[in-house]
């Protein structure tokens, strides 16, 4: 029953703390904070239907570590491949079987905080755990119904504790392990009654230690950790909140779920509670569409991905709703003029490095290889016009392997010659022809890890594949543009997985082949926007796998992902410095550094590539304020640089007003001092810095503008600017955005009392110590083991005293809520603890739960209370609605009592409920009964 608004209490009940009157002023001054709920911005997609590293067959589960790389787990292909947060293959590992490290119709996947990978090996029925790298570190589980064995595990979740939840398909039910795979609890039976499951497929733990699982009944139910039943949302339809064959699930850090339903091609977005907030997906093989998706994760950064099943591919969403970025290339140096000296040029054409940083640069009207350091220090030259070994006539590609072995591509002698990285001659391959081995207009040339020599066949439209001695292994392509055809192939590429780029130059586009010549995808079109392409000429990968395209008559450089997502850009014609004229060659260092020879300047370029912020991830275990930028170093980071990185200044995006939720998003806005990709700075604060060291990434605290909460995602936006010696020399980064999060709860308030009189509950507590206190939530339930929630909330209040007028012998649990929604621990009590509850008072109706709870067959104690000496029921009742046990109670007359439901008898193993029942009263709780 509500308390009478005017309801007089004591002075002491209605103190209002000075604490209490801050946090209503902060919270009235941040109700416009709130906004609509964001959702989630196509990004970009990776994959195609195949078994080569970065095609999927089937792919299911996904799962994100701490770093944000992505793991994504294949039924078809048994198999996890592991990508960074671009799409970029890092590694794989599994095959089809029943060995260690193999897998039978694997469903999904989860990682914990130290990085280990469990996956759920549904067919062999069991749980397999590796390390990131992908070790085999063990497995648990067989063919059963007892506890710790499975029949068809699916969903897998993993808490901050390291507990490894298991939902099983065909056994209806969770099991939760430790990460050793000792088996701790367990829950559920088929069924459609609160907990207990239809096939139960994703499952997720909330940063609450909550349990979400999701089933075809279609809903998805709420637990605590133990699996004590908390609510439920969902039905049968394509409407709001409603849905068609629900998989994969997933949280993001305030809470938030994510359900993807394969019949709907959607994804669905709820508050914790099960309120619909959003949605995003229609039927469909376009970017944000999908065909079947089933695995969901969210990575730190609450960027969501899915794995579209039958599309046979991945798709990254921003969470932020805005697209992430990489800033392009900053001009460094140049070197070359027009002629024939040492370190000059004469249609300089294509340009190399080896592992040492040495560049070489095909120097075509001269006829030769010019060698230098990466700072353009000219070091050597070899060649001659002419068609013997070491000569050349007008050659084009160069390319380097492992041990410095440098290959030219000599166009008008159809042939490749072989050097040392001093120019020394080893070796020839080559004759005029169509046939194997044979060349017409050779212009490109690449090699992979293994020695393997690719040459473009220019003229032939083919591209044939040679030992690093040049025996000849295979061969792709013919004339067309259909996929695997070219029209006049150019520059040629590989990467660290040994994925083949070749620049298709009239067909605009660029096209991707494994090693053996499978096709993989393609990219591009004709014309001048992001993407599209005026005749690709050279093209190149660097260290992480990103690709680099010579886009000659446009004059520019584009940059794309491993599977062809956009990244950035840079250039424009002319002749000033990060200016081109026929671009023709460009490779990199390992260092990330990109070189291009220009053969209407005669001239070769440097840029540095500026620092990425990788990931902007929450900071766990404080009150939010602060997160941490992952940042990948700017090439300019190293030893061996010509304008060596001092320092990084971290900025943070000024946003105007807390309650614009949108971030602004600054990528493409570059125009600061003599560093063409530099940002603005006006607006943004500079908020940290960190020396440079020459380390691959560095991690860095930093304070954000507002913490995110479940009704509001507030994202901040950082920059980091790699600073030189010089004040007019730095290189700026895209923006990253992410969100911090208060994950501490406030204390439990303290000293709740509760006093009956005048027909009425008066209840008191102390003060919260908490800083960040925003109020008070007072609950009523009928028994002591009642789950506060909507429905049993009395009131929330700033105060330290509440009056709950009606009958005594109602059990109450109050909590403090901070300003970020964080509820404490509750503080308890009921009718033993509240004074002044004589024989004469009137008591409320109430059922607590058998304790213990799982108890034993013999033994049912149920306490209950009754209001009046009336005729009561007490009922034991299995899942089939059938009473097991049943007795009158009413004779017992008014108060509380505790009675043995078994009385001798020996109740079966399985789950129950208690019911209670007076007159138009009824209370229910459930009890498993053990052997």
């Amino acid at each position: 029953m509500p308390a009478r608004p005017g309801s007089p209490a004591p002075a002491a009940f209605l103190r209002l703390s000075f604490c209490a009157l801050v946090s209503l002023v902060l919270a009235a001054s941040r109700a416009g904070a709130s906004a609509a709920p964001t959702t989630p911005t196509f990004e970009l997609a990776w994959g195609s239907s195949g078994s080569a590293p970065t095609q999927f067959s089937l792919p299911f589960g996904v799962a994100t570590d701490a770093l944000g790389n992505v793991y994504v787990l294949e039924r078809g292909g048994g198999r996890i491949q592991k990508f960074d947060a671009l799409g970029n293959f890092i590694t794989q590992w599994g095959s089809p079987g029943s060995a260690a490290g193999q897998f039978n119709a694997p469903s999904f996947i989860a990682v914990d905080a130290s990085g280990n990978v469990y996956v759920t090996d549904s067919g062999n029925n069991r749980v397999q755990k590796f390390t990131s790298s992908g070790g085999f570190v063990m497995q648990w589980g067989s063919l059963g119904s007892a506890a710790g064995q499975f029949n068809n595990p699916y969903g897998i979740a993993v808490d901050a504790s390291g507990n490894v939840y298991v939902t099983e398909w065909n056994g209806n039910r969770v099991q939760v392990f430790t990460s050793a795979g000792v088996y701790e609890t367990g829950w559920g039976s088929a069924g459609s009654g609160p907990g207990q499951f239809s096939n139960p497929a994703g499952i997720t733990v909330d940063p609450k230690g909550n349990v979400l699982v999701v089933d075809e009944s279609p809903r998805v139910q709420k637990f605590t950790s133990t699996g004590t039943y908390v609510s439920q949302w969902g039905s049968a339809g394509s409407g709001n909140g409603q849905f068609a064959a629900p998989n994969g699930m997933a949280t993001d850090a305030v809470g938030n779920v994510y359900v993807a339903e394969y019949l709907n091609n959607r994804v669905q977005k709820f508050a914790n509670d099960g309120t619909y907030l959003t949605q995003w997906g229609t039927a469909g093989t376009g970017d944000g569409q999908f065909t079947n998706p089933v695995g969901l994760a969210v990575d730190p950064a609450g960027d969501v991905l899915v794995t579209d099943f039958n599309g046979n591919r991945v798709e990254r969403f921003s969470g932020a709703g805005v697209v992430a970025a990489q800033g392009p290339g900053v001009y460094v140096l140049q070197w070359g003029s027009l002629g024939g000296g040492n370190g000059q040029f004469s249609y300089p054409y294509g340009v190399a490095s080896d592992a040492a940083g040495n560049l070489y640069v095909v120097d075509q009207n001269n006829n030769r290889i010019q060698k230098f350091t990466s700072g353009g220090t000219y070091l050597a030259q070899w060649g001659s016009y002419g068609s013997g070994s070491g000569q050349f006539q007008y050659p084009s590609g160069v390319a380097t392997d492992v041990a410095g072995n440098v290959y030219v591509a000599d166009s008008n002698n159809k042939r490749i010659q072989k050097f040392t990285s001093a120019g020394a001659y080893i070796t020839q391959w080559g004759a005029t022809g169509s046939g194997s081995g044979q060349f017409s207009g050779p212009l490109g040339v690449a090699t992979d890890a293994a020695g393997n020599v690719y040459v473009a066949d220019t003229y032939n439209s083919r591209i044939q594949k040679f030992t690093s001695s040049g025996t000849y292994l295979a061969q792709w392509g013919s004339t067309g543009s259909g996929s695997g055809q070219f029209s006049h192939p150019f520059g040629v590429a590989t990467d660290a997985a040994g994925n083949v780029y070749v620049a298709d130059y009239y067909n605009d586009r660029i096209q991707k082949f494994t090693s053996s010549g499978t096709y993989l995808a393609q990219w591009g079109s004709h014309g001048s926007g992001s993407g599209q392409f005026y005749y690709p000429a050279g093209v190149a990968t660097d260290a992480v796998g990103n690709v680099y395209v010579c886009d000659e008559t446009n004059n520019r450089i584009q940059k794309f992902t491993s599977s062809g997502t956009y990244l950035a850009q840079w250039g424009s014609y002319g002749s000033g410095n990060g200016q081109f004229y026929y671009a023709y060659g460009v490779a990199t260092d390992a260092a990330g550094n990109v070189y291009v020879a220009e053969s209407g300047n005669s001239r070769v370029q440097k840029f540095a590539s500026p620092a990425t912020v990788a990931l902007v991830s929450d900071v766990g275990h404080d009150q939010g304020g602060q997160v941490r930028l992952r940042v990948l170093r700017s090439s300019a980071d190293d030893p061996g640089s010509s304008a060596p990185v001092l320092r990084y200044d971290v900025y943070r995006r000024i946003d105007p007003l807390a309650s614009e939720a949108a971030v602004r998003h600054v990528a493409g806005t570059f125009a600061r001092s003599v560093a063409p990709n530099a940002v603005q700075l006006a607006g943004w604060d500079a908020v940290g810095s960190f020396d440079a060291r020459g380390d691959a990434e560095y991690n860095v605290v930093v304070p954000t503008l507002e913490n995110a909460t479940a009704s509001s995602l507030y994202y901040s936006a950082f920059m980091v600017s790699a600073v030189t010696a010089s004040p007019y020399v730095y290189f700026d980064s895209a923006p990253g955005n992410g969100y911090s999060v208060d994950n501490l709860s406030p204390p439990a308030p303290t000293s709740f009392l509760a006093a009956y009189q005048a027909s009425a509950t008066h209840l008191h507590w102390d003060v919260s110590t908490a800083g960040d206190f925003a109020t008070f939530k007072l609950y009523r339930g009928a028994s002591s083991t009642f789950t506060p929630g909507a429905g049993n909330l009395v009131t929330a209040t700033t105060d330290t005293g509440y009056v709950d007028v009606g009958p005594a012998g109602s059990y109450y649990k109050l909590s403090a809520v901070d300003l970020n929604g964080n509820e404490s621990p509750y503080a308890a009590l009921g009718p033993a603890q509240t004074s002044g509850v004589g024989p004469g008072a009137p008591l409320a109706f109430a059922l607590e739960d058998v304790s213990p709870n799982p108890a034993v067959g013999t033994s049912l104690a149920v306490r209950f209370t009754l209001p009046a000496a009336s005729r009561a029921t007490l009922e034991l009742i299995d899942l089939a609605g059938r009473s097991v046990a049943r007795r009158e109670v009413g004779g017992l007359g008014a108060g509380a009592h505790t009675l043995d439901l078994a009385q001798g008898m020996r109740i079966r193993p399985g789950l129950y409920f208690v019911r209670l029942a007076q007159g138009a009263s009824t209370r229910t709780e459930r009890v498993t009964v053990l052997e």
